[in-house]
Order: structure tokens, then sequence, then C-alpha cells
């Protein structure tokens, strides 16, 4: 029993240093796994940043692109308004077109067979004082309409409004044939006036002569 008691603190350290390789074993076990884990977030790592220079890449085509379509929508927009711009005002060809130099020609003769046969009219002595007045009243409206479609035909060419320049030129063609019917229809009844004097003054003469 002594003998034990002076054994006992020699088998202890033999005791711990036996547990050293276990505790060792086990710590680099722990440092594996730790590594290896390491590894794995590292390699993910790797992949995350590929993808990102990826993601990179292509949000910088799609800015690219993004720029490249703004561009092309400002270039559109101004070939528009230009275009827009054209249209809304008469080419030099429309202003120098026949049918605006009809309707020029067609107003001046309308005022100058107005006061032509007002002058005239005023003149002839066999007829009533109704049928003068009548056709002195019939003249002041056809000048006012002559006035108003011709400033009509101003306005379509000088207006902002966008129209085709053939547009433009059939609106004014229609005047005219509106300023024809004036013309017509002022040099007619100036007519019949003259035919209804001149067959008066016939029939008094004859009437004198017998």
């Amino acid at each position: 029993m002594k003998t034990l008691y002076y054994i006992l603190p020699l088998i202890a350290p033999l005791q711990m240093a036996g547990q050293i390789p276990v505790t060792d074993a086990a710590t680099n076990a722990s440092i594996g796994i730790t590594n290896g884990q390491l590894t794995s977030i590292n390699s993910h790592l790797v992949d995350m940043n590929a993808q990102l220079k990826a993601i990179n890449q292509n949000l910088a085509q799609l800015v690219n692109l993004l720029d490249q379509n703004n561009e092309y929508a400002l270039s559109s927009k101004n070939t528009l308004k230009e275009e827009l711009d054209a249209k809304k005002s008469a080419p030099d060809y429309v202003f120098n077109s026949p049918d605006v130099d009809r309707a020029v020609d067609l107003k001046d003769k309308i005022l100058e067979v107005y006061r032509a046969s007002r002058n005239s009219v005023q003149h002839f002595k066999y007829l009533d004082r109704k049928e003068t007045q009548e056709f002195l009243s019939y003249t002041s409206e056809v000048v006012q309409e002559t006035r108003n479609l011709f400033q009509q035909c101003t306005e379509i060419l000088r207006t902002r409004s966008i129209i085709q320049p053939e547009e433009r030129l059939k609106k004014v063609n229609a005047i005219n044939i509106k300023l024809s019917e004036i013309l017509d229809g002022l040099i007619a009844y100036n007519g019949k006036l003259s035919q209804i004097n001149s067959y008066r003054m016939a029939r008094t003469t004859l009437i004198n002569m017998n």
C-alpha cells in the first residue's frame, strides 16, 4: 500500500501524456473541417465574383443600348419636328402655282367687272329704280363674297396647320371654281340688264317714231 502511494505520482504524468495525441487529433480534425469550409467559402466567393463581373458586363451593355436608344429617339424627334415644320408652311412652288395665279386673276377680274357694271347700269335710262337697286345690292354681295374667298385662299397658303402642299392646291382650286361662278354670274346679270335696257330703248324709239 505504501508502495502504491509512491507509484501513483509516477503513473499520472504518463496518463496525461497518453491523452495528448487524442487531443491533437481532434484539433487537427477541427482545423481540417475549418479549412474545408474556408475553401468552400472561397470557392463561393470566386463564383460570386465571376457572376458580379458578368452582371457588370450586362449592365454596361444595357446602359450602352439605352444611350443608343436615347440618341435614336432624339434624332427621330428632331427629324419629325423638321418634317412637321415643313408641312406647316407651303413651299415656293405652291405660291407660284397656276392655281394661285388664277385666284389672283379671278379676283381682279371680278372687281373690274363690278366697277364697270355698276357704272354702266347706273346710266341705263330704261331700267326702273327697283331693277337698278337690286343689281347694286347684288354687286355689293359679290364683292364681299369675293373678298372672303380670297381671304380664305390666303389663309390656306399661309396657315401653320399641317396641310400637304397638294391639299393646299386642291383647296385653292375649289375656291377658284367659286370665284369663276361669281364672275360668270356677274357678267350674265350685267348682260341681262343691258339687254333689257336696249330692248326698252328700241321699243320706246319705235313708239316715238310711230
